[in-house]
Parts: structure tokens; C-alpha cells; sequence
């Protein structure tokens, strides 16, 4: 019923109380964790008598074949006997702790199981998300029972928010150790934890270090529903600790109040969270802001390729990463040079004359709007952040 592993824990813990030899022996009297690691696979005959009467049993020296004095005493769960817990002692206190010991053995043992049973109610959970929010199933009514069965109401009205945490470091290389699993499991603690006061809002990992909140919405209208988002975001943001070593974007889909929306909700939720803006510590945007996005994704990649080349002539730069960094930061910064000039780590001037240069080797000016916005819509195309899906921040969400 209890695995070896599990009970080895519980010997361990069980030792540090009174330091003495400790055997834990299966529902057939094999010993399966003990602090006498040679002893793990033998038969104990002190716990076959144990598991027959269901009564304690003192044991003296070589009573049994290699059994050592001590005592043994029944383990129960739920009324039934499901092991022996044995303590190698002849010191009466030590003996008079017995009873104490085993109470405290059947207590770790129901919360392992409570901990296994969690998890797999956990696992199931998820498993039924991930069918929900990609649209696998036939029958509503049969999504319903399935959501009924785990306590989730999928008729509730909800929104879906995809929440991405971008490293600005590599997490593998520079000398940096990190367990990406460890990493994953601890963002989804604090998530968790942010939204632990209503049982009806979810969440599920759908990616490393990025995960799909399905949030319950009221809101008599768009706006109302759009400022209850944003302030369980702002609150859900704020559970995670600060460092310069992550950003964090946050893209929200439609609102819905029908269980074939929230798919639907889930693929706006990461256009949205694509086309966030960068920022120094965390970008929102909802899906219902984007515009140009929209147009500019149904143009042919053959058709966008010619025009990046074009029109950027970024064969002509001595240093065609830094031109195209440049300008995205400019657009993102409202063409401003002294906050991009900031965002550079560079002096206005330096800037400047960037933009100049820009201006002589492209035949378009990024500080004159008409021409400015060739430039804006070549960066966007360019391959380095289509294939990032990033853009360059067309949405006007909110940023911070």
C-alpha cells in the first residue's frame, strides 16, 4: 500500500526522534525500509506474529532467526492493518515511546497517501484542461460531467491568460546552474498560490516556464471585465519575487461565457502574449487591443522577405543587429531619443547620429512618421523577430 521509498522517509524522520535501529515491514512481514540498510528484503517473523494477532510484540535477542531485542507494533490505516513499525531498544523509556512512535507512523502514512492522492487528483486535473483548452472532446455534456467530477463548473464565464517567463539569461550555459524542473514547479507554486482563493480559477503548464490561467470573469461590460483582469494580474504578478534575470509577458484572450470559447480564448491569449511589448520587468496585453497585427499576419512570408530587404538594405551596415535593436527600441519608445537612448545604455547623440545613418543608407528617416512607419513595418517582418514571435510591440496594451 506504501511504497518502499515512502518508507524510508518515514524511517529516517522517525530516527531523528529517538536514534535508534527502525524497521518498517510490509502487509507480508518483509522488511521493505530500515536504518539497517542489509536488513531491506528479509522476511521479519516478530511482524508476521504482529500481523496475525494485530498486538504489540516484545522481542528478545536471537527470539526469532536474527531478530534483535526490541518491539513491534500493528500500523493501521483506516481500520486495517497495513505493516509493522520495529524498534531495536531494551531501555524502558525508550520502550514507553513505542505507542507514541507508531501513532506518529500511521499520521506520515496518511499524509504520503493524502500527498499521492492530491497529485493525482492534480494530474487528472490537468490532463481535462488540456482537453479543454485544445478542444478535444465531442460532447459539451460530457466535458461538464468530466469538470463536475474534479469540482470545476465549466459553465462559468472566463477568460484565458497566458503567462510567459522570458530569461534574459541563458539558463544552460554561463556558468549558471538552474534545475529547469525545479524552476518550473516553483513559478507554478507562486501562480498557485496567487489564486488559491477561488477553487474555480485553474492553472496548467502549457510550455518550460510558461503556463495558461483559466480566470473566472464577471462584469456587467468589456471595460469592467477588462479592469477586474488587469487588477488579479497586477495581483498575481506581485506573488512572484523580483529578478533582473527574467521578464514576464502576459497576453489575455476574449472574455466567454460558453464552453467551446475558452479554446478559442486560449489561441488569443498567446497571439496576445507574442506580440507583448519588451519591458524591464513586466508587459500585459489584451488580444481584443490588437489591430495591425491581424492584417499584417495574412501577408505572404515571400512578400514580407522582399520587402525587409528592400527597404532596411541591411547588407549596407557595417553592424545590421545593431541598426535593427536600434530601431526596435525607437518604435517601442514612441520615438523618443532620450528614452531610447536610456534603454541603449548609450549618450542622445550616439543615437543620433545612428538615426542619420539609418536615414543615408535606407532613404527613409525613422524620425519622420511617413517614413518612419516603412521602417517600423521592416523591422517587424524581419526574420530574427518573426522567428522569435515577438515583433516589435505593434499592440497597445498595457505596459509597465
Amino acid at each position: 500500500m506504501i511504497s518502499s521509498e515512502k518508507s524510508q522517509y518515514i524511517v529516517k524522520e522517525l530516527f531523528k526522534i529517538i536514534d535508534r535501529n527502525i524497521n518498517f515491514m510490509n502487509d507480508e512481514g518483509i522488511i521493505i525500509a530500515s536504518t539497517d540498510q542489509s536488513r531491506i528484503g528479509s522476511v521479519h517473523e516478530g511482524a508476521l506474529v504482529v500481523l496475525k494477532t494485530k498486538k504489540k510484540l516484545l522481542v528478545k535477542d536471537n527470539q526469532f532467526a536474527g531478530s534483535k531485542a526490541g518491539i513491534n507494533l500493528p500500523v493501521y490505516f483506516e481500520n486495517r492493518v497495513i505493516g509493522v513499525i520495529g524498534i531495536t531498544a531494551t531501555e524502558p523509556e525508550v520502550l514507553k515511546m513505542a505507542e507514541i512512535i507508531r501513532k506518529m507512523t500511521e499520521i506520515l502514512i496518511k499524509e504520503q497517501l493524502i500527498d499521492e492522492q492530491n497529485e493525482i487528483i492534480n494530474q487528472s486535473k490537468e490532463v481535462f484542461i488540456r482537453d479543454w483548452l485544445e478542444g478535444r472532446w465531442k460532447e459539451d455534456k460530457v466535458l461538464s460531467s468530466r469538470g463536475w467530477m474534479i469540482g470545476l463548473n465549466v459553465n462559468l464565464p472566463r477568460v484565458v491568460i497566458t503567462v510567459h517567463i522570458h530569461y534574459n539569461i541563458d539558463i544552460q550555459k554561463g556558468g549558471t546552474s538552474y534545475d529547469l524542473q525545479k524552476e518550473q514547479n516553483r513559478y507554478k507554486g507562486y501562480l498557485q498560490e496567487a489564486i488559491k482563493f477561488n477553487d474555480q480559477d485553474v492553472i496548467i503548464p502549457v510550455g518550460f516556464m510558461k503556463f495558461a490561467l483559466l480566470l473566472t470573469c464577471q462584469g456587467s461590460s468589456e471595460e469592467t471585465r477588462k479592469d477586474v483582469v488587469s487588477h488579479k494580474i497586477q495581483y498575481i504578478l506581485r506573488q512572484f519575487p523580483k529578478s533582473e534575470n527574467y521578464t514576464i509577458k502576459v497576453g489575455v484572450g476574449e472574455y466567454y461565457d460558453f464552453i467551446r470559447g475558452i479554446p478559442i480564448s486560449y489561441l488569443e491569449s498567446e497571439k496576445a502574449e507574442s506580440y507583448t511589448r519588451s519591458s524591464d520587468e513586466w508587459s500585459l496585453l489584451f488580444y481584443d487591443d490588437l489591430r495591425l497585427e491581424m492584417l499584417l499576419d495574412s501577408v505572404p512570408v515571400e512578400s514580407s522577405h522582399d520587402f525587409v530587404r528592400k527597404t532596411l538594405n541591411a547588407t549596407a551596415f557595417s553592424d545590421p543587429k545593431e541598426i535593427i535593436e536600434t530601431l526596435s527600441l525607437f518604435f517601442a519608445c514612441n520615438q523618443s531619443i532620450n528614452k531610447t537612448a536610456e534603454r541603449l545604455f548609450i549618450h542622445k547623440n550616439t543615437l543620433q547620429y545612428r538615426l542619420i545613418k539609418i536615414k543615408e543608407l535606407t532613404g527613409y528617416d525613422p524620425r519622420v512618421f511617413e517614413e518612419a512607419v516603412l521602417l517600423y513595418l521592416a523591422i517587424y517582418f524581419h526574420p530574427a523577430n518573426q522567428a522569435s514571435s515577438s515583433g516589435i510591440g505593434l499592440g497597445t496594451g498595457n505596459n509597465n
